[in-house]
């Protein structure tokens, strides 16, 4: 009974162990971006050794590896909702835009950081690959509902030209921040103006209703308070 006890609290806390582990290192790279983070300074953040840190990682691949399942989790719950979705309010809509850019700032590391990911994990390509195909399929089933609730008006031909571009901004809105801009220390303002960025992509083809809620969603901010 004694030995069953304290198998439980030694695995209860390598588990414990091996979340701080990874919810330091997702700050870390967050702020500076996993090529310049190295796996002592995890280790000295977490208040472990290097040794410890080996056990549950060895590699920093394997931390990358682990971080893109906490992404993938959240990605994988929000297309279920998106695409569960059955109302046709328009806030419904802007709050999935809301949300989407709220799961790419709490992962920025890999879509600011993309090239430098994919160099230290390359075995990570395809799976993102998988899951940006994934997400575009959201996005069409979202603007084929907004088309039928006349929310939304977009001409056959520009649809296909829409999808990609609303794509390509909504996920790597950080990446040209850093690359094209130099700008590291992403904050408040820059997920706004990503958010605006999108919302000119839809703005010249949706309803009055839709443009209003537009309008109101750009006025609140995306991060949550505890963020």
């Amino acid at each position: 009974m004694a030995g069953t006890a304290a198998a439980g609290a030694t695995r209860a806390d390598r588990t414990g162990t091996r979340d701080r582990i990874l919810n330091a290192t997702l700050v870390l790279f967050n702020d500076r971006g996993p090529d310049r983070v190295t796996t002592a300074e995890i280790a000295r953040t977490v208040g472990i050794n290097e040794g410890n840190l080996y056990y549950h990682f060895k590699t920093k691949e394997a931390l990358l590896q682990a971080l893109f399942k906490r992404l993938e989790a959240d990605a994988t719950a929000f297309m279920t909702d998106a695409g569960s979705n059955i109302s046709v309010d328009p806030g419904v809509f802007s709050g999935f835009m809301r949300r989407w850019f709220s799961i790419v700032w709490d992962h920025r590391y890999i879509f600011r950081d993309l090239p430098g990911v994919i160099a230290i994990a390359p075995t990570l390509r395809e799976p993102i690959r998988g899951l940006s195909a994934a997400m575009r399929l959201v996005v069409d089933g979202a603007l084929r509902q907004m088309t039928d609730a006349e929310l939304i008006d977009v001409p056959d031909e520009e649809a296909p030209l829409l999808l990609a571009n609303v794509w390509i901004v909504s996920t790597y809105w950080a990446l040209y921040l850093s690359l094209q801009e130099g700008i590291e220390d992403l904050g408040q303002d820059h997920l706004d103006w990503g958010l605006k960025q999108v919302a000119s992509l839809f703005q010249p083809y949706l309803s009055d209703a839709a443009k209003s809620e537009l309008i109101a969603m750009l006025g609140r901010p995306v991060l949550r308070e505890a963020v």
